[in-house]
């Protein structure tokens, strides 16, 4: 490499020297003064004697001086003038040197930073006190709407019990099963509302306690074997049975992520195509993955697809909170969650948790 043409320093020293304000000390191997010069009144030092130690005469070098050979940068140091000056203190030939540089524009520059970071955490924070305060909100409606439901079914169920006509028992089970839709509703809100906070109640981060990612695969697709049929949906399971699947987590919450996704799977899956969900080992974690031969997920709703009341076009019915609900758990748990597009048509959803061994006890839940 070319060494800098002296054109190239010459334009640096007039640069540092216009801008930076530099000043200087020098000190011998004992600490003691030996000379200076620039600009040092810019920074309040003044009266200086040679041959005193150097931080008797200039309060922030106390202790500094002798270097012992070590170089060293003090960034934006307050001086007695008030100006902020870069301290390098370094060797030379002629003693140890003490440099100062004006840093006013970098002070400042980092003052904006700060503000601009200070706004952005009090915006955060109305936004969050703001989307709080509906969700609590939106937690009484649900309630207040709870209340009266509950009177209305059992109405409808002492009702059941009196002798009526044929077509008014066929209207009252129409009643009942309405209510009782409502009532789903009403606890798949506050269900969703709930894992929120209940999210970050303690899971399980120990080899031990961990819950088995293979055995609530299994057992959920047991419990959900006739929902399969009735549709007929064949419900395939890619699983080895020799692995340990012990993930991060709590196994009714694991158990409800894994039943969420497989019953979005069955609402999605026509007659006589099968969903397919396996466990897949990568090292350190856990993929588990739900295949089905739908008709795949409308680019429109995709990226929202794990939002709040997000839901397809067979989703009349539902409040649109069980994959929500997923992305929460799952990635309070220090995992991942998605979907992608399957080459043979349908849609993968997945899931990838960490195994326990591979995550710290002390998991930070801010």
């Amino acid at each position: 490499m070319a060494e800098m043409p002296a054109s190239v320093f010459s334009y640096l020293n007039r640069l540092a020297t216009e801008q930076r304000s530099p000043a200087f000390l020098l000190a011998d191997d004992q600490g003691r003064l030996s000379g200076w010069g620039g600009s040092l009144a810019e920074y309040g030092i003044s009266d200086l004697q040679a041959g005193l130690p150097v931080g008797e005469q200039v309060y922030f070098l106390e202790g500094l001086l002798p270097l012992e050979g070590n170089s060293m940068l003090m960034p934006c140091l307050q001086t007695d003038s008030g100006r902020v000056a870069d301290l390098h203190l370094f060797p030379t030939e002629e003693g140890d040197c003490a440099l100062l540089l004006d840093a006013t524009l970098e002070e400042l520059q980092q003052r904006l930073m700060q503000q601009k970071g200070n706004e952005a955490s009090l915006n955060y924070q109305r936004l969050a006190k703001e989307i709080q305060k509906k969700e609590i909100l939106l937690h009484c409606i649900v309630h207040d709407l709870a209340g009266p439901l509950m009177g209305i079914r059992g109405g409808y169920e002492l009702l059941a019990s009196e002798p009526i006509s044929e077509q008014g028992r066929k209207f009252l089970e129409i009643g009942l099963r309405q209510a009782a839709k409502q009532e789903a509703l009403i606890r798949e809100i506050l269900s969703a509302f709930s894992a929120e906070v209940e999210s970050l109640n303690d899971f399980s981060v120990n080899a031990d306690n961990a819950p088995d990612a293979g055995r609530a695969v299994r057992e959920v697709s047991e419990a959900l074997s006739a929902a399969f049929a009735h549709s007929q949906v064949k419900l395939q399971l890619n699983l080895d049975l020799r692995t340990d699947w012990k993930v991060v987590g709590e196994k009714s919450r694991l158990e409800r992520v894994v039943s969420n996704l497989l019953e979005n799977a069955l609402r999605y899956s026509p007659a006589n195509s099968t969903v397919t969900i396996g466990c897949h080992d990568e090292d350190d974690k856990v993929l588990v993955t739900i295949d089905d031969e739908g008709a795949g997920i409308p680019p429109e709703i995709a990226p929202t697809l794990f939002q709040k009341f997000a839901q397809g076009k067979k989703g009349k019915g539902k409040i649109g909170l069980g994959l929500y609900f997923c992305r929460i758990t799952v990635e309070h748990w220090k995992g991942e969650i998605g979907h992608a597009p399957r080459e043979t048509g349908g849609t993968r959803f997945w899931f990838r948790l960490p195994r326990p061994r591979n995550v710290e006890n002390n998991i930070n839940l801010e």
